[in-house]
């Protein structure tokens, strides 16, 4: 598996406090059968603006070199978690290569939790212009996309992609959460699963489990596309192979239902 969004770098977010807390990272991603991994930073997020991304490369190097001694078997990436900002433009002409994943063309960018700015649709039509290419960090945790997930699909449709948290799947962020990513799933919302992983204990860089639950949904074939065919394309900076058509949940939404996995159904 290929974890695309993990806090593994320590000194820069509220991810990992230590280098020993990132290398303990790392070493549960690859118990869990993760083989790459992507570091991603909160930037331009009002909590955390004073973050040095020339540093970002640093810190890579920094971990592989003591993953390399430790003899743990992953490759590490770097890439960035972009907040949705007035200045986003300027800031990816000025940073391009560190802000996204790899140095590819692709660009993970998060939304506040209870917010969507006016006009998302022209900044994403802007950022495109770019040659970027957004990936939108875990729209199943934004309260707009939740009540209004039309303007989610009209994303997509411009060319947009999806990037869903694990914990989402098994109710780590509550019900509503869990039930909005099963129904962005259904719908053809995402196209892939990362584990937004912060910590060792409440959010550890774990998919294994998500996979197994996302398989029994969708299909093996479909979930392995969500965790390795389509990541290993954007660390490889080429077209994201698996898109689903993406249902318009205007027309569709009375005609689906939520089915929680039967491992989180209530006895």
């Amino acid at each position: 598996m290929i974890d695309l969004h993990s806090h593994i770098f320590h000194g820069f977010d509220d991810g990992a406090r230590s280098l020993e807390e990132s290398i303990e990272m790392v070493r549960m991603a690859a118990e869990d059968g993760i083989e790459k991994i992507v570091g991603t930073p909160h930037l331009f997020r009002g909590d955390f603006k004073g973050i040095d991304i020339g540093a970002i490369r640093e810190k890579r190097k920094e971990l592989e070199d003591c993953l390399t001694r430790e003899k743990i078997d992953i490759e590490v990436y770097a890439g960035a978690e972009v907040h949705i900002s007035h200045n986003l433009i300027e800031e990816i002409r000025a940073h391009r290569e560190i802000l996204a994943v790899n140095n590819s063309s692709y660009m993970l960018l998060e939304f506040p939790s209870n917010h969507i700015f006016p006009g998302v649709k022209d900044l994403f039509f802007k950022i495109m212009r770019e040659k970027i290419d957004p990936i939108i960090a875990h729209p199943e945790r934004n309260s707009v996309f939740r009540r209004n997930p039309a303007l989610l699909y009209e994303l997509i449709e411009m060319g947009a992609l999806v990037q869903a948290n694990s914990g989402s799947f098994k109710g780590v962020y509550g019900s509503r959460i869990q039930e909005a990513v099963l129904q962005f799933m259904d719908w053809g919302f995402i196209h892939f699963i990362g584990s937004d992983g912060h910590n060792t204990r409440s959010l550890a860089p774990i998919l294994s489990e998500t996979f197994r639950l996302v398989a029994e949904r969708i299909g093996k074939a479909q979930a392995y596309s969500l965790v390795w065919d389509n990541p290993q394309a954007v660390l490889n900076n080429k077209v994201v192979p698996y898109r689903p058509d993406p249902v318009s949940p205007v027309r569709k939404e009375k005609s689906f239902k939520i089915k929680l996995p039967r491992l989180l159904r209530r006895k």
